[in-house]
């Protein structure tokens, strides 16, 4: 016993794995043939006030688990151990016969599953069940997890965490299955009627090797999986280091739609005193899981890589304690830190622009920078550089000359809303003022004019409203759930439930306690009972009412598109981007006081990309199409 300790001290200081911590401590408070009140904890508590009241016996509450949705799947193998999962018993038995063996249920207590394995390495069968109680318990924990050794006394490993829900409104799924040569796994998941606190736990992963000194390996809090995503968990526990010991190495993968997963790592080695966790993963899973996104990003399979990066970044916000939103923790509701994510958003960052770029949608590839810094942190300093080196090869670059500075004064509104700007199909340029008037800056640039009202020119609504009267109010991070998402009113409403979009939200943002997250560069295209099309941190953004299918039509006055329907024109970083027959950038860094792109807001363009206004520092500025370009696309 000695050697082999020796051995996994040894193995442990060669991958630099940190102490024992907390985890290790509290494993080693259930010891030896003495039994925990629950799986993991020996104190009956119940966080963020979920309710924890034990069910009636006989109700069926505690089940074993059958067709499920994907969130709540039963553990598997990872890789290197072949799954099995425990036998059903038929009717909540006193007794259970098979494999060799004849088992009895200790008093006021029924089998529910049974797993027959040679846990102990004698060559006979041993088995660990998951055990009801019986109807004549009325104060019994709704299910205990007890071991058969074959020849001993059978003895109580662990009972329900006290962190699962089990009030009578609430129904377990408990799955019970051998994930190592002398280990396995409980997971007991809840499903409850009521409204439950978001990303509180509610499902308990349970690793036990039952015949050594401290038989619990690890116990795990989970949350439900985010809306209309899939959150799994696999398990492989057989021995990682080749010293005896069952070791657990956990794989979560995160899904939308029908999209692939991503998958990441958690890894923890068994000691003498308890478990230790990995401080590679999951660093180094995740940023493998970055690097197959972006072997596809240029392929002919590209067109999922939105989907795909996406999907790593939502795995992200439910692994990592740095995004706010975790739903996953240790046994003390404690998150994991994931390190440094900068190699993982780089990646991540030049995959997204690579998959627009192939396909053709230079705005979403542009989005990609005006979004740097949403997510758990800015690009690095050659991660950027990468990006930008994509981006400028795929438009034709034109230095643009000073812009001719407007007169008249736009109306400014703090929400969401249409610009005050508008060309009209002749190149005129119209200023919508304070107090509703409207200027006119001639297409030849000779004068500009206030417009009567028996001109015929009327002002346009600013605001954004639907004819049924809903008003779009802004953006907002959504913390419980992965997309960026919009807030309502109506007459009879102050707030509606927001809708969401396609782009993810920021993390943290102000899921983290603090501060609102960054802003979000908003460009209406057209917002009715229909749904909302707009240009959402540059990308072209449609999201349909339920039933409903967006209206084409001539463009609303006010909007990032021109007269005619055939230009867009949205500001990054790099410039002011121009897509319609053409995609060009207009740079200005040359213009001083207008070198900063991002603070252009409102902006609109002419027909024929003939010139583009905007709002900068609440005057008008209108840029004329420059004469001669920088540079022209890279021929491939």
């Amino acid at each position: 016993m000695r050697a082999r300790v020796l051995r996994k001290i040894e193995w442990i200081q060669r991958v630099s794995l940190p102490g024992p911590g907390t985890l290790a401590i509290l494993l080693g408070l259930c010891v030896g043939l003495s039994a925990c009140d629950g799986c993991g904890s020996n104190k009956p508590y119940t966080p963020f006030g979920v309710a924890s009241g034990v069910p009636s016996a006989g109700t069926g509450i505690v089940a074993p688990a059958t067709a499920q949705d994907p969130s709540s799947a039963a553990p598997g193998s990872s890789a290197g151990f072949a799954v099995r999962k425990a036998e059903l018993v038929p009717g909540v038995a006193l007794t259970w016969t098979g494999a060799d063996l004849s088992l009895k249920a200790p008093d006021k207590r029924r089998f529910v599953q049974v797993l027959p394995s040679d846990f102990d390495g004698d060559t006979k069968l041993d088995a660990l069940a998951w055990l009801a109680p019986s109807a004549a318990d009325q104060n019994a924990p709704p299910g205990e997890l007890w071991y058969f050794p074959n020849g001993g006394a059978a003895r109580k490993l662990c009972a329900l965490p006290g962190f699962v829900p089990s009030s009578p409104d609430c129904t377990l799924l408990t799955t019970l299955s051998q994930t190592g040569p002398h280990s396995a796994t409980l997971e007991v998941a809840a499903t409850c009627a009521g409204q439950m606190i978001s990303r509180a736990p509610v499902r308990a992963l349970v690793v036990v090797s039952p015949s050594v000194e401290h038989p619990l390996l690890l116990t795990l809090r989970a949350a439900s999986a985010a809306p209309e995503e899939a959150l799994s968990f696999s398990v492989d526990s057989s021995d990682q280091d080749h010293d005896g010991r069952d070791d657990v190495r956990l794989t979560l993968s995160v899904a939308a739609g029908a999209s692939d997963a991503a998958s990441a790592e958690l890894a923890w080695l068994d000691r003498a005193a308890g478990a230790s966790r990995s401080s590679s993963e999951p660093g180094s899973s995740l940023l493998r899981a970055a690097s197959k996104v972006a072997l596809v990003a240029r392929s002919k399979h590209g067109e999922k890589t939105a989907e795909r990066t996406s999907n790593v970044l939502r795995l992200m916000s439910s692994v990592c304690a740095e995004g706010g939103v975790a739903r996953i923790f240790d046994e003390d509701g404690v998150p994991f830190r994931c390190g440094d994510p900068s190699k993982v958003i780089d990646s991540l960052a030049l995959s997204e622009a690579l998959g627009a770029l192939a396909q053709g949608d230079t705005l979403a590839a542009f989005s990609v920078l005006r979004k740097d810094g949403w997510y758990f942190g800015k690009l690095s300093s050659n991660g950027r550089k990468a990006v930008e080196r994509e981006l400028l090869r795929a438009v034709t670059r034109f230095d643009a000359d000073p812009p001719l500075a407007i007169h008249a004064m736009p109306t400014l509104v703090p929400l969401v809303h249409y610009s005050p700007l508008w060309f009209e199909s002749d190149g005129s340029l119209l200023v919508q003022s304070p107090g509703g008037g409207v200027s006119r800056v001639r297409a030849d640039r000779s004068g500009e004019e206030a417009l009567p009202a028996e001109a015929g020119v009327p002002s346009w609504p600013l605001e954004l409203m639907t004819p049924s009267g809903v008003r779009l109010l802004g953006a907002i991070h959504a913390c419980d759930r992965s997309e960026l998402s919009f807030n309502e009113s109506d007459a009879q409403h102050p707030l509606l439930p927001p809708f969401a979009t396609r782009l993810l939200a920021a993390r943290p943002a102000s899921c983290a306690g603090h501060g609102t997250g960054p802003a979000v560069p908003f460009s209406p295209l057209s917002f009715d009972d229909n749904g909302l099309e707009a240009l959402i941190a540059g990308a072209h953004v449609s999201v349909a009412a339920p039933g409903k299918k967006l209206a084409s039509g001539f463009p609303a006055l006010g909007t990032p598109r021109s007269a005619d329907g055939q230009w867009l024109i949205a500001p990054s970083p790099l410039g002011l981007l121009v897509v319609g027959e053409r995609k060009e950038l207009w740079q200005t860094e040359k213009l001083g006081e207008h070198a900063d792109v991002t603070r252009l807001v409102d902006c609109v363009v002419a027909n024929a990309a003939r010139a583009v206004a905007c709002v900068d520092s609440g005057r008008v500025v209108l840029f004329e199409h420059p004469k001669q370009s920088a540079s022209t696309p890279h021929k491939k």
